[in-house]
């Protein structure tokens, strides 16, 4: 049973003996009767635990040295409680796997582990962690709002967060075999991210508010459709003028240089006269120290948020178009060479896409009629036929 003993220094402190072994843990409470009744309410709750077995000192004491000690003589007395804690297994998976990763993912795993998941289950047993538990949670996540009312987080970036909970304990339930308990959990339905294309007038009003020193690294963007990481990680010889060539090899994530983002990201796009043109300007006007095509003014490589924050926005604001994202700039490539009637097959190996499904599933309804994708031709072809 534990004990309430106060040291010379008058802080109180808990002492208990447990599995044969005396612990001791400090508290930096002073011996107040306020602090006394507290100490003794959760000394009464720690108790309880002891007496029904369900016990855990991490619970209790998170940052404690005697942890390991702990749960060492626990599962050597209690063989049920061989099975890790989630906290110790998720870090464990997350070593094992991490080497399958680019870094900049390493850090979106790492972020959902110590940010939502390890706080919220960490001092749970694996093997204990139900789907009510996961559930529960995930509702709470749901219900999360910003100040404005809205909801905090989509569907889609829970999802992301309870990934990596559904992969370590179905690894773990394989490993120390024991019932996988999330065996009907379902992700969320994710919403279609909405795309919000520029007309050719916002491209031109765009380019005409931007500043001139960022206009041509813009006009790249919207007449190819390069994601921001492949623009800023395009190195000077990736640019072949002769055969008017842009080679797309690796992207820039995080201060980093990574590879593209699938097979079909790696490609080659082809410069017409503008790209031509404005990539001749930049590089006539580029320092030769830099590897990088584009620069911020000062020679650094670029930061995507950088970009959104300092470049974008504003010239939105100052140019007078509607709030979006600056990945839009691909969402425009994207509509306004279907209205120019290019093939969707030169559109898709473009953009590097798979196939030219995803053309015309999100953006061919924005060209309906520039492209004659609105009915219209089948109409004509009925009517002249004298058909209907």
């Amino acid at each position: 049973m534990a004990q309430l003993r106060i040291r010379p220094n008058g802080r109180i402190q808990f002492d208990f003996h447990l599995y044969g072994q005396r612990f001791r843990e400090g508290t930096k409470m002073m011996s107040t009767p306020k602090n006394l009744n507290k100490a003794k309410t959760q000394l009464k709750k720690m108790n309880a635990e002891i007496d029904l077995g369900t016990f855990q000192y991490r619970d209790y004491f998170p940052g404690s040295k005697k942890i390991n000690l702990f749960e060492e003589l626990q599962r050597g007395k209690h063989p049920d409680r061989f099975y890790p804690f989630f906290d110790t297994f998720a870090n464990e998976w997350f070593d094992r796997q991490k080497s399958k990763w680019k870094n900049s993912y390493q850090r979106t795993v790492r972020l959902n582990l110590e940010g939502y998941l390890i706080p919220t289950f960490g001092n749970t047993l694996i093997n204990e962690l139900t789907l009510a538990h996961v559930e529960y949670y995930r509702q709470a996540l749901m219900e999360l709002t910003k100040p404005d009312g809205t909801r905090k987080l989509s569907n889609r970036r829970i999802n992301n967060i309870f990934w990596p909970l559904i992969a370590a304990v179905s690894l773990a339930s394989d490993e120390y075999k024991f019932d996988y308990p999330l065996r009907r959990y379902k992700a969320l339905k994710e919403e279609s991210a909405d795309s919000h294309p520029m007309t050719i007038e916002e491209v031109q009003r765009f380019l005409e508010a931007v500043n001139p020193y960022w206009h041509d690294y813009f006009v790249v963007r919207f007449w190819t459709g390069m994601r921001s990481c492949e623009i800023h990680g395009l190195y000077a010889e990736h640019i072949d003028f002769d055969h008017r060539l842009i080679n797309i090899r690796q992207n820039y994530v995080n201060g980093e240089i990574c590879d593209v983002k699938t097979p079909k990201s790696r490609r080659f796009l082809k410069m017409c006269d503008t790209l031509h043109d404005a990539l001749s300007r930049v590089m006539a006007n580029r320092d030769e120290a830099p590897s990088f095509v584009f620069t911020t003014p000062k020679g650094k490589a670029i930061d995507t948020h950088y970009i959104s924050k300092k470049i974008w926005y504003p010239t939105l604001k100052k140019a007078g178009l509607k709030r979006r994202r600056p990945y839009e700039t691909r969402h425009t490539a994207a509509v306004l060479h279907i209205a120019a009637h290019e093939n969707p097959l030169y559109i898709s190996q473009m953009l590097g896409h798979s196939d030219t499904r995803l053309l015309f599933d999100v953006y061919a309804p924005y060209v309906a009629n520039a492209s004659r994708l609105d009915g219209s031709a089948f109409s004509d072809m009925m009517r002249q036929n004298k058909i209907g």
